[in-house]
């Protein structure tokens, strides 16, 4: 079976983990008082946000916390006070408590006792309960945007954290959604939160990956993680290719491949979330033969100040990199291939 998958957030069987910053997270989390009880996570499409968000949640699993995906196509307050009622481990812990929540929806009503109307108000009732009983709570929030259902989620996630209840927030999202969430005027703690941008991945851990699976020499192994850039969904497309082809190496076929598959899965939907003023400056960095920024610039005709501001936005995307003193390079693998097959607009 081929040890790589072509699906984005499932993690495969060959999965080059993060320790370094995996550990930042639990140690933040578990340290008492902990030193933050929220982080900000992001990165390109298929730089393994999902599977590094899934990765710290099975690890709080095993360690008895309470663990709740929202999806942010839903309402994230009420689904999460559903999620909350009906825990298994919860729900009896609420029973006893004789908390009605019938006017909700979210449970079942209890002779005798006023109904609780309110859903924040629900959410605090419970989190009472949970705290008593020394539980932890981990809420995680996959591709956040700047939505109603989003800013209204994280208001009340404030309150929460003011009330010093035991709740964590992971939220992970692309950094142009991140950036517009954090700056609501109502929602400046997620500005000071720890944000966490996920880097390529570590060449020496993919070659010894690659090695272990195709038994190949330790410049075949160089060739595929090289081929990469640590670009975590080239690192799975390069071995998926290699695997099904039943090659230890970069063949042209391979290669062949592995443009069309990049093109399709991740570059394309990358390309059409730019600017056209973006997608000059990408085009030109990419046909660019030294690199240098002044270079780059007189090509596009573009003064200091304006180029140094979408320079500075597609470093934070993590599109573009600093290749030493006054000189850029794009970080995705062959990414000027594929623009060199694209249409342009003027």
């Amino acid at each position: 079976m081929n040890p790589f998958t072509l699906n984005f957030g499932i993690e495969p069987t060959s999965y080059i983990s993060r320790n370094t910053l995996k550990d930042e997270i639990i140690h933040s989390f578990n340290a008492n008082p902990s030193t933050s009880n929220l982080y900000m996570i992001t990165g390109l499409r298929g730089s393994g946000k999902t599977v590094f968000l899934t990765d710290i949640e099975d690890y709080f699993r095993d360690q008895g916390w309470i663990v709740f995906d929202l999806s942010i196509e839903t309402n994230l307050l009420q689904s999460f006070a559903a999620k909350l009622y009906n825990h298994q481990k919860l729900r009896s812990f609420f029973n006893l408590a004789k908390l009605n929540f019938s006017h909700l929806g979210i449970g079942i009503e209890i002779n005798g006792e006023p109904p609780i109307t309110d859903l924040s108000t629900a959410i605090e009732r419970m989190l009472d309960v949970v705290k008593k009983k020394n539980k932890k709570i981990l809420i995680s929030v996959d591709e956040a945007v700047n939505s109603e259902t989003m800013r209204t989620f994280a208001s009340t996630f404030q309150i929460l954290l003011r009330e010093h209840y035991p709740v964590y927030l992971l939220m992970t999202g692309l950094y142009e959604n991140i950036y517009d969430l954090q700056n609501v005027k109502t929602l400046t703690f997620l500005y000071r939160a720890p944000k966490i941008t996920l880097s390529p991945l570590n060449t020496t851990a993919m070659v010894v990956e690659y090695q272990g699976i195709f038994k190949n020499t330790l410049e075949e192994a160089r060739e595929m993680a090289n081929l990469t850039k640590g670009y975590p969904y080239a690192y799975q497309v390069t071995g998926y290719l290699c695997f099904k082809n039943g090659t230890k190496h970069i063949t042209e076929e391979v290669l062949n491949s592995f443009d069309v598959y990049m093109d399709e899965y991740v570059y394309s939907k990358i390309w059409q979330e730019q600017s056209p003023v973006k997608r000059k400056i990408l085009m030109a960095i990419g046909s660019s033969k030294t690199g240098r920024v002044k270079d780059i610039r007189d090509s596009l005709s573009m003064s200091s100040n304006a180029f140094s501001v979408y320079r500075q936005r597609l470093i934070r995307q993590g599109l573009i990199q600093s290749d030493g003193y006054g000189k850029v390079k794009l970080t995705l693998p062959r990414f000027e291939v594929f623009m060199d097959n694209q249409f342009f607009d003027e």
